[in-house]
């Protein structure tokens, strides 16, 4: 059935989603997911992970080494976006080289360089605090054509700060992280404002059930949140594509906010750099001074007008960054970045005309 699926979401995909610049009147879906490793996005699952019953219940060994055992198998839809004319970036085994500039490695600092498209080293906490920088979720929302079409939804109760809606007037909706259905209302909840989108130009969605479960050392529950959230993502594009507003004007972007550990054993579990360790080191359960290296790594992936395949960069001549999102997404939506933030990262290679 789920094939079946995202072979019908695939070939909903209009030719207009290649177009080599944008229309007018775009639109733009955003997705992160949040503390997803490159590493499960490219190869699948982990052999060592699957084999240690800390992490993988037997229950679910067979499922993960006959479906989830390669990236296509984890996400098959995000996998084939790039046969549609899209990318899909942050594969190290391939020398592509994506990574966050903020020096924490976690969530609010890494949702800030999303949204702002600049690091912000005074941010060293994810403590509810009323973001000082303006996203361009934010700046859209003042913008003439975009003002009340700018919408959020996430499994994160400090969304509101980050984005900070008080001042912002971006509606958000935040949700604490917990149980599953958590992230399942979140889904509905985007789902229905895609729906009924009269007045919907920008959507913004994080799912955050990938950081949950690995913090919990639950690596099965990681990829089946992985492969449910790449379920969600196949709607959503299916959603645009069958309504004439948004078909042949909608760019997708899927991310995450940061990566995890990389060293064997436990450490995929947490994330953080050896500052953000040494600044609390009571909020990991490993203890590392040296932090979690590996999980600065990040990846994307998009389609959509405008959306082209970019030269390989080599890691070692080269590193995109999670700064040049912001002003890619304003790229796609037709909106001059620089007026944004010229300070801003520049967008990614992948976006704008050849």
């Amino acid at each position: 059935m789920f094939r079946t699926f995202l072979a019908l979401a695939l070939a909903l995909v209009p030719m207009l989603a290649r177009a080599e610049a944008p229309a007018a009147g775009q639109r733009l879906i955003l997705v992160t997911m949040d503390g997803t490793r490159w590493q499960e996005v490219f190869r699948g699952a982990d052999k060592a992970l699957v084999a240690d019953p800390k992490f993988t219940h037997p229950d679910w060994k067979e499922t993960v080494e006959k479906v989830w055992n390669t990236g296509a198998g984890v996400m098959p839809f995000v996998h084939g976006l790039a046969a549609q004319g899209g990318v899909l970036y942050g594969n190290r085994d391939a020398g592509e080289c994506m990574r966050v500039t903020n020096p924490m490695w976690f969530s609010y600092p890494g949702y800030n360089e999303i949204l702002t498209g600049r690091p912000d080293p005074a941010i060293t906490s994810n403590d509810k605090a009323w973001n000082r920088n303006v996203t361009f979720l934010e700046w859209l929302n003042h913008r003439p054509g975009f003002a009340g079409e700018v919408r959020m939804y996430g499994t994160w109760d400090v969304f509101p700060y980050i984005i900070n809606d008080k001042r912002s007037g971006v509606p958000v909706n935040g949700e604490a992280p917990g149980a599953l259905p958590t992230e399942t209302r979140t889904m509905r909840m985007a789902q229905d404002a895609l729906r009924s989108a009269a007045n919907l130009r920008v959507l913004y969605v994080a799912l955050g059930d990938t950081d949950e479960f690995a913090h919990e050392g639950d690596y099965a529950q990681v990829l089946a949140a992985m492969n449910r959230d790449d379920d969600f993502i196949a709607e959503l594009w299916r959603m645009a594509q069958a309504d004439p507003a948004w078909r042949g004007r909608t760019t997708l972007i899927v991310t995450t906010d940061h990566g995890r550990g990389a060293k064997p054993g436990a450490a995929w579990t947490e994330h953080g750099s050896a500052a953000a360790w040494k600044l609390a080191p009571q909020d990991y359960t490993i203890a590392d001074p040296e932090g979690f290296p590996g999980s600065d790594a990040i990846w994307l992936a998009a389609i959509g007008p405008g959306v082209h395949p970019a030269p390989l960069l080599s890691l070692k001549t080269a590193c995109l960054t999670q700064s040049q999102i912001a002003a890619s997404a304003l790229t796609a939506l037709g909106e001059n970045w620089q007026a944004f933030d010229a300070g801003a990262g520049a967008p990614l290679p992948f976006f704008g005309g050849r």
